[in-house]
């Protein structure tokens, strides 16, 4: 390795690739075989579906689970299953995926958005009492790259006030606040299975809860409405969707499910390892990890960066030089949620076109919070939980890579480059 930057032209610290995601094996296809031999690929639901709900909800501590054909749809119906609707006010944090505030919208509710912390980048509870109102109807707080948000804090805010609280999982499968599982601590948690999840079936989704009659509400929201014979709770069919997973899912999200502890533990041993070595890099601080994160999900693997440390290096600048370098590295900006064009001022009408409130369409030109803005614009890097999942050596590349950088930053600095 030469001490040329790569951007520079230098050789880079890395041309090998990071292992290749998702991970399969046999076990998968012989899932998928099983069902496909029995001719039952879907069901109402399905013999798997209901299987894999069951061992999901075991896993996160939760008495309930409920599969559903993606995470958006997860989040969907356990608003509508709390009883948000039109005009009801939803708070879900500023860094999130667009799916976290469209959930509230797909049901004619406002998104209300709440500042972050600094050194978790996830939901500030000590922001939320500002916020709510009288059409607060629920508080969505999202375990942002699989570190829990500090659910004591969320939850004790919510029942002062009589809010729901709806988990966004979709990041964090496996991990545990206080011992037990994210997604059984509010009302309901919903679960993404996307493709670049830690356990995928190319799409997918669960609801899980400790309340049956949500988990019957929910499993019927999902089926069309339809009443299942064990239900003890529902009298009336609901205007449901169809919102069903697929037996051949389930069997490929049953498989994922046996290597889930062993790559959850790889990847928080190699976060660790980071943690320590990245951490004493001048301008690069790892984020804090409240006593009360028992496992952490490393969906995502988030750092903080200050230019500062690296002689005035902007983050952009520094992402793309490590990049270069062979590692991959993201800034965290389009998580700035209200700053998707969903959520654009409408020049001709003063606010979001698409964006229907109680007095006409909601103005979210004003929306500012700063702590989410520092992050998405100057701060917070992400590296994707692929890199976590290889040898010790591995990730030591991505260590080379910004000693390098921060070795040569005045060199990037002054080239602009």
């Amino acid at each position: 390795m030469t001490s040329t930057l790569a951007v520079h032209g230098g050789e880079p610290v890395r041309r090998r690739p990071f292992p290749s995601w998702p991970i399969w094996d046999q076990r998968e296809i012989d899932a998928v075989t099983e069902v496909i031999r029995s001719g039952d690929w879907g069901g109402i639901p399905g013999t798997k579906c209901r299987e894999f709900a069951a061992h999901f909800a075991r896993l996160h501590d939760a008495a309930y689970g409920v599969a559903v054909m993606n995470g958006t749809t997860a989040l969907q119906v356990a608003l509508r299953a709390v009883g948000v609707g039109p005009g009801d006010e939803v708070i879900v944090p500023a860094l999130t995926w667009i799916a976290t505030p469209q959930a509230a919208l797909y049901l004619g509710a406002i998104a209300v958005f709440c500042d972050v912390e600094p050194d978790t980048f996830n939901l500030d509870p000590s922001r939320l009492e500002s916020l709510i109102t009288e059409r607060t109807r629920a508080i969505v707080p999202v375990h942002l790259g699989g570190l829990p948000a500090h659910l004591d804090a969320i939850l004790a805010v919510a029942r002062k006030h009589g809010v729901a609280v709806i988990e966004d999982c979709a990041h964090a499968h496996g991990a545990q606040w206080k011992g037990r599982g994210v997604g059984s601590w509010g009302d309901l948690g919903a679960f993404s299975f996307q493709q670049s999840k830690v356990i995928t079936s190319g799409e997918g989704g669960c609801i899980l809860t400790n309340d049956r009659h949500l988990a019957e509400l929910c499993a019927s929201l999902i089926n069309c409405g339809r009443i299942q014979p064990e239900d003890q709770t529902l009298s009336e069919h609901p205007f449901g969707y169809n919102f069903r997973l697929t037996d051949l899912q389930a069997a490929v999200l049953l498989a994922q499910l046996t290597r889930l502890e062993e790559l959850t533990t790889r990847r928080a041993a190699n976060a660790q390892l980071l943690d320590q070595e990245l951490g004493r890099i001048p301008g690069i601080t790892p984020l804090r990890r409240d006593p009360s994160v028992t496992r952490q999900a490393y969906y995502i693997y988030h750092v903080r960066y200050d230019p500062a440390g690296f002689g005035g290096l902007s983050r952009d600048d520094f992402c793309k030089a490590m990049v270069a370098e062979g590692i991959p590295c993201a800034t965290v900006r389009g998580q700035l949620v209200y700053r998707n064009p969903l959520f654009g001022a409408n020049p001709l009408r003063g606010a979001s076109a698409v964006i229907p409130g109680p007095n006409g369409p909601v103005d979210y030109s004003e929306t500012y919070c700063p702590v989410a803005e520092e992050i998405a614009t100057r701060t917070g890097l992400a590296i994707p939980q692929y890199v976590l999942l290889g040898t010790e050596e591995d990730v030591l590349d991505v260590v080379r890579a910004a000693r390098k950088i921060h070795e040569h930053a005045r060199e990037l600095v002054t080239t602009g480059s």
